[in-house]
């Protein structure tokens, strides 16, 4: 799978001695900005960055192995797999790579031809159907597993940062001046929901066709229960930008965001308490495994957490 490039450590001296449960697990040689982290199953992951660098770990985190050895300005941004092998991931330029071999090799799926419009996210909700969006409003949806991608009108010219879909009809997409859109029609149609918030969201997560948080600039946590009639702002102590939140369950989850910030939720995200971090580089993605919570972010940095 490549040489080995990383190995469990803890990088206290630059990084300064870290609270409690999370640790370093892992930092870059070159200290490339981490993008992203997903995990197909308990035990086999990936962590996107700058520079075209992707890992991969066979052990729940114990390695990391950088795979490809692509040395180019390829910035990855998002990354979707459906197993082991198969798999999607989003860089900068407008460009869609696919991979079968576990991202060995990737091909180039879809590129954009437009200067200045770029992708930002992907999704898929079962292995025929996906969607991608970007700048521009930009919403490309695959209805034959991404061999054809074709677009569709999101009614918006604002840049969408983040996709989720709980089924092939229901999904929402999130992006700047506050904007949250979303679908019962698999994308057909698109209806904007009103938030009131002026600065970028980043990231959404959901559980099922009605539960959704998203977080943004500025400390901005929202969520809902009746799929987006209405959305809630979440009080919470602190105005770092939010980048990215997850949930183990119904209950459980986390945020990551700027200057090392990392809040949980043990009540459905009614309320967020900080984490001690232990670092103050930006934090950027966000995975799990049965035994961990992942998270990625500058400088090369990997973070893991034992929520057991």
């Amino acid at each position: 799978m490549g040489r080995l490039l990383w190995s469990i450590a803890l990088i206290f001296l630059i990084l300064g001695e870290v609270q409690a449960q999370w640790i370093v697990a892992a930092q870059d040689q070159d200290k490339r900005d981490l993008n992203g982290i997903g995990f197909v199953d308990n035990r086999f992951g990936w962590v996107i960055g700058d520079s075209g660098l992707l890992l991969a770990t066979i052990d729940e985190g114990d390695e990391w192995i950088e795979i490809g050895q692509r040395r180019d300005t390829t910035n990855l941004k998002d990354l979707f797999f459906f197993s082991r092998e198969d798999g999607w991931l989003v860089a900068n330029g407008g460009r869609l790579f696919r991979t079968g071999d576990g991202g060995e090799t990737l091909q180039v799926a879809y590129e954009l031809g437009q200067r200045g419009q770029g992708f930002q996210s992907i999704t898929f909700a079962s292995k025929k159907k996906g969607w991608v969006v970007g700048t521009d409003g930009l919403i490309l949806h695959t209805r034959d597993g991404g061999r054809k991608w074709e677009r569709q009108q999101s009614g918006t010219k604002e840049e969408l940062v983040h996709v989720r879909f709980a089924d092939d009809e229901h999904g929402w997409a999130v992006g700047s001046s506050g904007t949250i859109l979303r679908t019962e029609d698999g994308g057909l149609n698109w209806d904007l929901q009103p938030t009131n918030i002026k600065g970028y969201l980043y990231h959404i997560d959901i559980r099922g066709r009605d539960n959704a948080w998203v977080v943004g600039d500025k400390g901005v946590i929202l969520r809902t229960s009746n799929a987006g009639a209405t959305w809630e702002r979440v009080a919470v102590d602190t105005t770092q930008n939010l980048l990215n939140i997850i949930f183990a369950d119904r209950n459980n989850g986390w945020i990551v965001g700027w200057n090392g910030t990392i809040l949980r939720t043990g009540d459905s995200g009614r309320t967020w308490v900080e984490q001690e971090s232990g670092i103050r580089v930006n934090l950027f993605g966000i995975g799990l495994t049965k035994r961990h919570v992942w998270v990625t972010g500058e400088k090369g940095l990997i973070l893991k957490y034992d929520r057991r």
